[in-house]
């Protein structure tokens, strides 16, 4: 064993995270002697592969200039809070035709000399895009020939297989963030401005490039070896019989501790160090995922959800690169919303649902995703501890960035359209169920992630905090239309205020300050789901609340949820009607305050004030568009204003009936502006359509006002109040003509994310700096 040597070879070969390296015996000395002549010239650190060099000592190491635009651009460059200077001049080196090694100077300079800051204003993001746009302008002209862009993906595929490899255990690296930073930049340029077929060839051009690069590296060494063999043979022997010395010295003093394991087929004796078995294994592992035939894409992809899996949030570099990981997958669903989405597909986003939908082996990768994505919605914090940044996280209003970016994703997985999800993942959403987790989601076994939720925390979350975060609005519509089970279990809570109150504020702000018809939308249809369920409804007429210090109408005291239901949905329909006149959002408050109508019990005064109040409104409008119609010939505009109007007040009418035939001992308040109102509705008892809620309606007013004693003064409103009390002990209503209570239920559309994957984009676009144009 003493007398067996290896050949010396002439290539650096990286595996994983360098853990497996090796520097040849003959590059070592020739660099220590070029140290030696160069003794007066300062030395500069390289890459973690290579011993120090001077920066002039190969050709290699003169960066060849791509277009003329970029050098002046780094001649005139001023180092930004977003960019350095030397960041800015490696990228614009890597976008040149030249083909750089990884154990190439200018690899290390980019993503190990230093971190890239994080973007965090408007005026950097657009500067920074502006650079990205002419750097990877460059990129896909010249990567066929130099393959930079792939050869950093090759890398970075290599480096998160080796944090797979250790269970990611392992802290980390600046160059490992760094590369899924400038991996994710330039991606959204490529998304937004290429083809899908030159998207493929930028990360799926798989020509061996170090293979390339070492070959010619190698041949450059042996020329440079035949020319010192020429000149000094005697020098080179002794250095060789030198070096067979050392390797005798080391082999016999390690023999305990290597093997030789004898190759049957080559007949080749390899030696193998014990001590490195757990590298070997890694390197094996890492091998083994290779000979599965995947793109580089796919690979990438399948790699960052494992990092969404299984990375945990154990220091602050993890968690920045975590919520790098979270950016990156943003900006691979999302950038196709600034191209046509009927007519161009987002070749990344493809990959994605077919790494997530396509194969048998990857539904337990999804289902763990779609799970991991809701915990860290619910859990997920940014690296501050201690007592006082705890207390003031619970105390915060706002989501933080990973929670958020967490929901982004929920959202748009589970909102794609089924040709491109396949049929099965929009419906994974049914599938979540409740179960009784640890808040601390470390102690969870990361391999039995199947979509179990504790409902309990993730109501909470969303009740706390769906004020001031409008993306919880699509969770809570998604959750409560979509999933019987949490359904179930918000519709049978005793204390409903606590989700009912926010959402109600947040449609009565919506009108008051700058209007979101889409967050209206969406809050009017899942307020309209909740309120098919009678048994909630009639929930809502039990409990009553203080006044809310946000709503500035009218001080209510005590009230019911339903009632003020009821005033903020009158409030609502009566800005539309007056200011915006839109169909569909009417559509929806007159379904709720109908499904409302069916349990209600003791109108509050006010509430009763407003209902008659709008009514008398509509029928004014109601009455003046009539005849305006009779005078003019062109009446398409409005007979649709008409329409609208008859609608409003048959829906009306069918209220104050059902409140009668239901309810009349419990309505008493509404009796009585009902009476007031008695000449609104006789102005209504020629129009056929409503006919049979008026004569029930002018029957009752008739009624009481025929019991009603009035004396010498005018009775005041309470002796009237009184006498309605006492007359009402005597009332049936056997003589009303019963008719079947209106009821209306959503039903969803089949191409629902026609409606919610735009206003979903509109919220990242809005909250995130990814997007400025």
């Amino acid at each position: 064993m003493g007398q067996e040597q290896s050949l010396p070879q002439n290539d650096i070969e990286n595996v994983g995270n360098n853990n497996l390296k090796i520097i040849e015996e003959n590059i070592n000395n020739k660099q220590n002697n070029k140290i030696e002549e160069n003794e007066n010239s300062t030395p500069k650190e390289l890459s973690v592969e290579t011993n120090t060099l001077k920066k002039n000592d190969t050709e290699d190491d003169v960066y060849k200039s791509p277009a003329l635009s970029l050098q002046s651009m780094v001649k005139s460059y001023n180092s930004s809070n977003f960019i350095s200077l030397n960041i800015f001049e490696c990228l614009v080196n890597l976008c040149s035709p030249t083909s750089y090694p990884l154990n190439h100077e200018i690899w290390y300079n980019l993503l190990k000399r230093e971190k890239i800051p994080l973007v965090n204003t408007r005026k950097g993001s657009f500067d920074l895009n502006v650079i990205i746009s002419l750097i990877g302008k460059e990129i896909n002209e010249n990567n066929n020939t130099s393959r930079n862009f792939t050869n950093l993906i090759i890398n970075l595929l290599n480096e998160l297989k080796s944090y797979k490899a250790h269970n990611y255990k392992l802290e980390v690296g600046i160059d490992v963030r760094n590369s899924i930073y400038i991996i994710r930049l330039l991606s959204k340029y490529f998304i937004e401005n290429l083809s899908n077929e030159q998207i493929i060839d930028l990360f799926n051009n798989n020509e061996d490039i170090n293979k390339t690069s070492t070959d010619n590296n190698k041949d450059k060494t042996d020329n440079e070896s035949v020319n010192k063999d020429e000149e000094k043979t005697s020098e080179k022997n002794e250095e060789i019989n030198h070096d067979n010395e050392s390797v005798d010295k080391v082999e016999d003093k390690n023999n305990e501790n290597m093997e030789i394991i004898k190759n049957d087929s080559e007949s080749v004796n390899i030696v193998k160090d014990k001590n490195n078995e757990n590298d070997e294994e890694i390197k094996n592992t890492i091998q083994s995922d290779n000979k599965y035939e995947k793109t580089n894409l796919e690979s990438l992809i399948e790699e960052l959800f494992n990092l969404i899996i299984y990375l945990p949030h154990s220091s602050g570099n993890n968690i920045e690169f975590y919520e790098e990981v979270l950016n990156t997958l943003i900006i691979f669903s999302a950038s196709r919303y600034n191209n046509d989405i009927k007519s161009t597909q987002n070749y990344i986003l493809t990959v994605i649902f077919k790494v997530l939908s396509e194969k048998e082996d990857n539904k337990i990768l999804t289902r763990k995703v779609i799970t991991k994505l809701l915990l860290n919605l619910m859990y997920s914090s940014d690296q501050k501890n201690g007592l006082f940044a705890r207390v003031l996280r619970k105390s915060s209003l706002y989501l933080s960035s990973i929670s958020k970016k967490s929901l982004y994703l929920f959202l748009i997985f589970t909102n794609q359209p089924n040709k491109l999800a396949k049929n099965e993942l929009p419906y994974l959403i049914n599938e979540i169920s409740n179960s009784q987790m640890l808040e601390d989601t470390s102690t969870q076994n990361l391999e039995e992630l199947n979509l179990e939720i504790s409902f309990q925390n993730l109501y909470t979350l969303i009740y706390e905090k769906l004020y001031d975060n409008e993306e919880l609005c699509l969770l809570l519509y998604q959750l409560i239309s979509q999933n019987e089970a949490f359904r179930s279990f918000t519709l049978s809570k005793f204390d409903p205020e606590l989700l009912l109150l926010p959402l109600l504020q947040s449609l009565y702000v919506s009108f008051k300050e700058k209007t979101n018809f889409n967050k209206i939308y969406t809050l009017l249809i899942t307020l309209l789901i909740m309120s098919q369920d009678e048994i909630y409804t009639e929930t809502l007429q039990k409990i009553e609340i203080d006044h809310p210090s946000w709503f500035m109408d009218n001080n209510l005291k005590k009230i019911s949820l339903s009632n003020f239901t009821l005033i903020i949905l009158l409030k609502i329909i009566q800005i539309n009607l007056v200011k915006y006149k839109d169909i569909y959002l009417h559509s929806n408050c007159l379904a709720i305050l109908a499904n409302l109508s069916i349990k209600m019990d003791n109108i509050h005064h006010y509430a009763a004030q407003k209902l008659i109040g709008f009514l008398e409104l509509i029928q004014k409008m109601y009455t003046k568009m009539k005849n305006i119609n009779k005078e003019e010939s062109n009446q398409e505009n409005n007979d649709m204003e008409l329409i609208i109007n008859e609608d409003l007040i048959m829906l009306l009418l069918e209220i104050i009936n059902s409140c009668f035939i239901n309810s009349l001992k419990t309505n008493l308040q509404l009796v009585y502006f009902v009476m007031r109102g008695k000449e609104i509705i006789n102005s209504l008892k020629d129009v056929e359509r409503f006919k049979e809620p008026v004569e029930n309606i002018l029957y009752t007013i008739n009624y009481f006002e025929s019991k009603i004693i009035f004396e010498e003064d005018l009775p005041s409103s309470d002796d009237i109040m009184r006498q309605i009390i006492q007359i009402s002990r005597s009332w049936t209503p056997d003589n009303l003509k019963k008719s079947e209570p209106i009821k209306f239920k959503f039903v969803e559309e089949k191409d629902y994310s026609l409606f919610f994957l735009p206003y979903i984009y509109n919220i990242i676009y809005t909250n995130t700096l990814f997007f400025l144009q």
